[in-house]
C-alpha cells in the first residue's frame, strides 16, 4: 500500500511516501512563501525517487491546517485533486493533531507558533481534541505548564494513527481556518 502524505501548513513543504505504513521517501523543504512554485516539483521528485507512478498511490493524507492560509489551500487542493482523479481515499489531520500524536501525553495544549500569534488545540491522552482550535495574538497568549511548543514529528506514529481516521469524500475536504485573514477584518 502506497500512501502520500502532504503537509504545507508552515514555511516548509513536507512530502512523505509510505509503503505499508513505513516511511519510504521523505522530502522536507523550507520554501519561505514559495509553496506554489515548489510543491509540484517536490512531489514529482519524490514519486520518481520512489520509482512509483502516481497511479500506484492507494491513499492520501493531507494536513489541512491551521496554518499558513495559502500553504494550507495549496496542499489541500493538490490532495483533493489527486484523490478525485485517482479515485483513492483521502484523510485529513490538523497541524496540531500530528504533533499530539507524535508523543505520549496526558491533557496538553499543542501550540503552533506563527509570526503574529499562536494556534492552540487541547488534546486528551487519546489524541482527541477537547473543545475547539483557537488562535491568539502574541499579545493575548499567556503560556501555561500544559503548553507543548516543540515536537519532533514521528511519522510512523502519525501513519498508524490514520487507521483511526475515516476517509472523506474528496469534495468534502476543507482547510481549517481559525485566524481571520486581513480581508475579513
Amino acid at each position: 500500500m502506497n500512501t502520500l502524505y502532504i503537509d504545507t501548513h508552515s514555511n516548509k513543504i513536507i512530502i512523505n511516501l509510505f509503503r505499508d505504513k513505513k516511511v519510504f521517501i521523505k522530502k522536507e523543504i523550507e520554501t519561505n512563501n514559495n509553496h506554489s512554485i515548489t510543491i509540484m516539483p517536490i512531489l514529482v521528485e519524490a514519486l520518481n525517487e520512489a520509482k512509483i507512478d502516481v497511479n500506484d498511490l492507494n491513499e492520501i493524507i493531507v494536513v489541512n491546517g491551521p496554518g499558513s492560509f495559502t500553504g494550507v489551500r495549496l496542499g489541500v487542493t493538490i490532495a483533493k485533486t489527486l484523490a478525485y482523479v485517482l479515485n483513492i481515499p483521502i484523510k485529513t489531520m490538523s497541524s496540531l493533531l500530528i504533533k499530539a500524536v507524535s508523543f505520549t501525553h496526558e491533557d496538553v495544549n499543542i501550540i503552533e507558533k506563527e509570526k503574529n500569534g499562536v494556534f492552540i488545540g487541547t488534546f486528551n491522552k487519546n489524541n482527541e481534541l477537547i473543545g475547539e482550535y483557537t488562535y491568539l495574538r502574541n499579545s493575548e497568549y499567556l503560556p501555561s505548564e500544559k503548553d507543548i511548543l516543540d515536537v519532533q514529528l514521528d511519522y510512523e506514529k502519525i501513519i498508524r494513527f490514520t487507521d483511526n481516521i475515516r476517509c472523506i469524500n474528496s469534495h468534502a475536504v476543507n482547510p481549517i481556518y481559525i485566524k481571520q485573514i486581513e480581508v475579513q477584518k
